[in-house]
């Protein structure tokens, strides 16, 4: 059983949520960030990404400064009893229905939340000094967990009253917030929420991490917010890769090359895989299907079973010379949530260059590299649509 409370959240009261929610900035070029620093004046992008030329320590005192004005204010107020916050977010035909609460980093010291990705210092400690600096986690850990039946569905029966928010978000997702305070109705959802064994981090390993660290430092300190959501409504888009040029080879050669390891057909509309050990290419105006046709060389192993493993260790780097994924600046990453036509646009402006499509990786994929305390491929999961920050946040204090 994994250490799941309730608590008392700081959400906003006398702004609308839509002002002050920070979107993920993955949606989000530098001109919108510019925008809404401007147009929304209490915005939490004003915390977690200021906009200037300010010292690092000015920064920390005017994110501290500008959050200290919205609760002295009463932008955002504390609420006065501990709850259980349901959060629905849709975008295009997708819903998911979860809950946000807190949970205890003992139980990510000893795995019963686990991640799949790799972090890495800077950014933990990026992540550790910006919420030590207001005692505040503004932005949940976005975690999935097996179905629980009767839990989801007493969810869903809450979701039928009235909401306390409900809005679109700057990036066009809708979200909806229900508080529940009900002491018997944060009972039963405590009993419920009580049956979940694991949970797997969708999205916030550096938050995660970060809340390690503080921890440690202020072992007051050790409880975190998470959103979390059944695994069947987690949802992952496909993470697609366009690489500046082809290595030094004519197109020629590397489709030949290409041809040694995977099965190459031209195709006249966009090629989005259908299936695993599928991808699609486009180079020169020019789209292919490419499914790989030497499966005799993969271990019995998940990792090297995984598609972008198989892009990475028999494409990428064998023929196009990308041997470090995360440094190498010939090779960028856009999210399938931004379509085929993204590909194509990054591969037309450059004409040198060549683009892959992926098939989405399942979520039971993930679920089984975390429970082996692997970690995936980096830029290999793509979860969207994200919980907002800011919509409810946790102060540590409390």
């Amino acid at each position: 059983m994994i250490d799941i409370k309730p608590f008392k959240g700081t959400r906003p009261f006398n702004e609308e949520a839509k002002n002050l929610i920070a979107p993920s900035t993955d949606h989000l070029n530098e001109q919108h960030l510019i925008d809404i620093h401007e147009k929304y004046y209490w915005n939490y992008l004003k915390i977690l990404n200021p906009v200037g030329q300010l010292k690092e320590t000015d920064t920390l005192k005017a994110a501290k400064d500008h959050f200290d004005d919205m609760k002295n204010n009463n932008i955002v107020k504390q609420d006065d009893v501990v709850c259980f916050y349901i959060y629905q977010i849709k975008f295009i035909n997708h819903i998911q229905t979860g809950f946000l609460a807190v949970a205890n980093i003992k139980d990510f010291l000893n795995n019963r939340i686990k991640g799949h990705e790799l972090t890495y210092e800077s950014r933990l400690n990026e992540r550790a000094d910006q919420m030590l600096n207001i005692e505040t986690q503004i932005g949940p850990i976005y975690v999935s967990y097996i179905d629980e039946n009767s839990l989801d569905s007493f969810i869903n029966d809450l979701t039928k009253n009235s909401p306390e928010y409900d809005f679109e978000s700057f990036d066009k997702s809708h979200h909806t917030l229900w508080c529940i305070q009900n002491p018997e109705q944060v009972k039963q959802l405590l009993r419920g929420i009580n049956n979940i064994n694991s949970l797997y981090i969708a999205d916030g390993h550096h938050r995660m991490g970060a809340m390690k660290k503080i921890s440690q430092i202020n072992e007051s300190f050790n409880y975190f917010m998470i959103a979390a959501f059944p695994k069947s409504q987690s949802k992952i888009f496909d993470y697609n890769r366009v690489i500046k040029d082809l290595n030094g080879l004519s197109v020629s050669e590397f489709i030949k090359k290409i041809e040694d390891l995977f099965y190459c057909k031209k195709q006249s509309t966009p090629f989005r895989p259908k299936k695993i050990k599928e991808f699609g290419m486009y180079h020169h105006n020019q789209w292919y299907s490419v499914n790989f046709k030497k499966k005799e060389l993969l271990d019995n192993n998940i990792l090297s079973n995984l598609d972008i493993n198989i892009l990475n260790e028999y494409c990428l780097k064998p023929i196009l010379g990308i041997q470090d994924v995360n440094n190498d600046k010939r090779i960028r990453f856009i999210a399938g949530c931004h379509g085929l036509e993204a590909l194509e646009k990054k591969v037309n402006d450059n004409p040198d260059s060549v683009a892959f499509s992926l098939f989405p990786t399942h979520i039971d994929d993930v679920i089984k590299v975390a429970n082996q305390n692997l970690t995936m491929p980096p830029k290999t999961t793509w979860f969207d649509p994200k919980p907002l920050d800011g919509l409810v946040v946790y102060e540590f204090n409390q």
